[in-house]
């Protein structure tokens, strides 16, 4: 049973993967026949979830005005990658959690990794 869903999880992240690296052949109307399956419908969300957070944390750089703040931390009971953006711009924080996974993928935008390696607490969680 356990195979069944490193399996199951290869894939998805394979599909997550393949999502990331040719972002303009998704287009909306090939969406509807390619994400019948609920693992790629699932690979869609998480695709959607990192590109999000890329552009918030690519925004952080962008301002450079000090009005936001990123910091990292690894949850020791799950092992997931914590990220956290305070913005104090409009008084709200945006965390995120990230299986490692996840922040492996993340971190292949080269102008991600550089904001990230620049946080608090990079060591404890690359």
């Amino acid at each position: 049973m356990a195979r069944k869903s490193m399996g199951k999880k290869k894939k998805l992240y394979l599909i997550v993967e393949k999502l990331r690296k040719y972002p303009k052949e998704n287009s909306r109307n090939k969406r509807k026949y390619n994400f019948t399956d609920p693992t790629a419908l699932r690979a869609l969300r998480i695709h959607r979830h990192l590109r999000a957070l890329e552009n918030d944390i690519l925004e952080h750089s962008q301002n450079g005005n000090g009005k936001r703040d990123i910091s990292l931390k690894r949850d020791s009971k799950s092992e997931q990658v914590v990220i956290c953006i305070k913005n104090d711009e409009v008084h709200c924080f945006r965390v995120a959690y990230l299986s490692p996974l996840e922040f492996s993928i993340l971190r292949k935008n080269r102008k991600v990794a550089n904001v990230l390696r620049k946080c608090k607490a990079w060591k404890d969680v690359a």
